[in-house]
């Protein structure tokens, strides 16, 4: 009898560790990849470190050693010239959310963060079409017409995976 209580309990423990053994996989599993649902996705899989965010030179083909030592000094640059934007556009974005949540909302101040916000995102697009075209001049047509055409995608920058910009949904921002 209490042997087959004893079988009956480590038959029960061993199918209860299967089950949550094979149950664990679905819970582990990725988003759908590529920026888009609601998991991590990869924007792209040929990064040199996994730590490291996409740049355009890695998709451009046949680059010489000169050109990519002035791609990598040109992001360098831009990086440093727009990493203070988007801080402050971060801080300010917090700042307009503060003011909207707030018992007395004060309209003035919503819409006199709503414009440095503005003002801010065209300052780090324009920094960015200059860059875009400095990165281009030192390119040859072949590549150039691959650069041109990454452009359009943004690399796997959009998507739910990556910052989840939905469009104008305010909820989704």
């Amino acid at each position: 009898m209490k042997t087959k209580i004893f079988k009956t309990a480590i038959l029960s423990v061993a199918i209860g560790t299967m089950a949550l053994t094979m149950g664990h996989d679905a819970f582990a599993q990725r988003g759908m990849g590529m920026g888009m649902g609601m998991g991590t996705g990869r924007p792209m899989q040929r990064m040199n470190n996994q730590n490291e965010r996409p740049y355009m030179g890695q998709f451009i083909p046949n680059l010489s050693e000169e050109q990519q030592a002035k791609m990598d000094e040109l992001r360098t640059k831009h990086l440093k010239e727009v990493t203070p934007l988007r801080n402050e556009l971060n801080e300010k974005r917090a700042r307009l959310q503060t003011l909207e949540s707030a018992e007395k909302i004060d309209i003035n101040a919503i819409n006199k963060t709503i414009d440095e916000i503005a003002q801010l995102r065209a300052n780090i697009m324009k920094k960015g079409a200059a860059h875009r075209a400095e990165v281009s001049s030192i390119l040859t047509d072949d590549q150039r017409a691959v650069f041109n055409s990454r452009r359009g995608g943004r690399m796997g920058k959009r998507g739910m995976g990556n910052r989840g910009r939905m469009g104008n949904c305010p909820y989704m921002q």
